[in-house]
């Protein structure tokens, strides 16, 4: 039965295990693959039409293995290939900064709104041109912090180098922004430091609004699990298993018996 096929996840490395995390409260019998590209992450610093080739690879990859839907969980991978995405394949599919968008314009009392990202992210101005759309009258700032997701792909340490990197980024925001989003799905793995600089700001993580739409999305279109048993997650990687699995399972907090190669 088609309901019983599993919601295809990717990202370019580990950053969307956030979204996984989401979907796997809201939505527990569900079937999940995640897919991670960690041999060509990151993206962020990558030419968008690069970024769109790679993801209409592994687009594809998905639907074929059975996905009935596909959730772009990364941001810069979003805003590069989301269209196309929809376009070329027979599965729904959604990405990461529309969720993101409307939570930021719920919780902002002031009309100013932060977001911290990848470079590709903020050049492209994803968030302001998703939140203007919503509200022109809301401010947007923009960051780019061009070298934590590969701090985090390579094995977040917490040192005063990498803390002081994060304040530098931090520190570029205006300081009356009451609302932060997180333009990049790996940036909630160290929320706990960015917590430390944003001080009493409000933080919006797209990733459980993401999964909230994948709820909405496949109970219109009839296509929930409707079984009570918890589903099961398979994942894929691109690049190194064994770099994968020790990031995984830091980040998910439990095992991963299997990770399959695929796309190398």
């Amino acid at each position: 039965m088609i309901e019983r096929r599993p919601v295809g996840i990717f990202d370019s490395g580990v950053g969307g295990l956030t979204v996984l995390k989401e979907i796997e409260k809201i939505l527990p019998s569900e079937d999940l693959i995640y897919f991670g590209d960690n041999l060509r992450a990151p993206y962020g610093s990558r030419d968008s039409k690069e970024v769109a080739e790679f993801c209409l690879r592994i687009g594809k990859f998905l639907e074929e293995i059975g996905s009935k839907l596909l959730v772009i969980a990364c941001n810069t991978a979003t805003i590069a290939a989301l269209k196309e995405l929809q376009e070329k394949l027979s599965i729904p599919v959604i990405g990461v900064i529309n969720p993101g968008a409307r939570e930021a314009l719920k919780v902002t009392k002031n009309n100013k709104v932060g977001v911290l990202s990848t470079p590709l992210t903020a050049k492209l101005n994803a968030y302001r041109d998703e939140i203007k759309k919503m509200n022109e009258s809301v401010e947007v700032h923009q960051v780019g912090c061009k070298p934590i997701v590969q701090m985090i792909e390579s094995g977040w340490e917490d040192t005063p180098e990498n803390r002081a990197i994060i304040k530098y980024y931090v520190d570029k925001l205006p300081k009356d922004t009451d609302v932060v989003v997180f333009g990049c799905t790996h940036f909630p793995i160290i929320k706990e430091y960015f917590m430390k600089e944003l001080k009493g700001k409000v933080i919006v993580d797209p990733a459980k609004e993401t999964a909230l739409e994948v709820k909405k999305i496949l109970k219109e279109l009839d296509l929930l699990n409707k079984g009570e048993k918890n589903g099961k997650v398979s994942f894929y990687t691109s690049g190194s298993i064994s770099k994968f699995k020790k990031l995984a399972e830091k980040i998910l907090g439990r095992p991963i018996e299997t990770i399959k190669q695929a796309l190398n």
